[in-house]
């Protein structure tokens, strides 16, 4: 699930009728793609009347199409935002090599994480090889208080935003998460079981710089049973390998952007 709050709640200060046309659209996804008048109405909290004439609007601008029985569905508007966003927000030929080197070596699913504000996001994502793998959305906001991916990227950041983590999360407390932070930045890597998704673990290494900033996570996950003492031990090793590889190498065209 993805622990974050709606495009209006996000929003401080901004345009209010923007905030609330985006919180439309993020209604929709692939569990999702089509939606009922009746359930953007309960889930947005909105008016009906407010809900229709932002559907009337969206629809204007081809971001949403009405299929006539008070069903919606995103429109093909979007075709030309996702061409556009494949191409800028690119992990380039060598890191997913990398990538899917790694899976070669331990069969679990890779993923490259960046941060964007107080979440993490999924920029590149190679699938597993196991029946039963761990997946997460490409794209989709998650907390950047919980997961290996996380901890690594919050070694990245200043001060500032640990106090901000914190203050939105009752669950944390500003000394231990900083302690926490500290050591995994000294030991290159993170491990973490459960944290995100019961049952799930992961290990992440940073992907730095050449100016040595942390830019990004290199992330394996997988069923926690497979994630086993002797195995950590060999994933560690591989993932803080291959994200030094990609380090060194390059992100590709998305590095403009971190």
């Amino acid at each position: 699930m993805v622990e974050t709050g709606t495009a209006s709640t996000r929003v401080d200060g901004g345009v209010r009728s923007i905030a609330r046309a985006v919180e439309v659209l993020e209604l929709f996804d692939v569990a999702h793609p089509i939606r009922q008048l009746r359930e953007l109405v309960a889930l947005t909290g909105l008016p009906k009347t407010t809900v229709v004439r932002l559907l009337a609007t969206l629809e204007s601008l081809g971001l949403i199409v009405d299929r006539g029985d008070s069903s919606y569905g995103p429109g093909p508007g979007f075709l030309r935002w996702v061409k556009l966003a494949d191409s800028l927000w690119e992990v380039g030929a060598e890191a997913r090599q990398i990538m899917s080197g790694l899976i070669d070596d331990c069969g679990e699913t890779v993923n490259v994480y960046i941060r964007q504000g107080l979440n993490r996001i999924a920029i590149a994502q190679v699938e597993g090889t196991a029946t039963v793998r761990s997946v997460v959305e490409v794209g989709v906001p998650y907390p950047l208080a919980t997961g290996a991916a996380a901890k690594i990227l919050l070694g990245g950041v200043s001060e500032e935003v640990l106090r901000d983590l914190v203050a939105q999360r009752s669950d944390l407390q500003l000394k231990p998460l900083r302690r926490e932070v500290a050591s995994i930045r000294e030991a290159g890597y993170a491990v973490t079981h459960g944290e995100r998704e019961l049952g799930a673990s992961a290990v992440a290494a940073p992907i730095v710089a050449a100016d040595g900033r942390v830019i990004a996570a290199l992330s394996m996950s997988g069923p926690t049973s497979r994630f086993t003492a002797d195995r950590v031990g060999r994933y560690v090793d591989a993932v803080t390998a291959a994200a030094r590889e990609i380090s060194n190498a390059g992100l590709g065209p998305v590095e403009v952007f971190l």
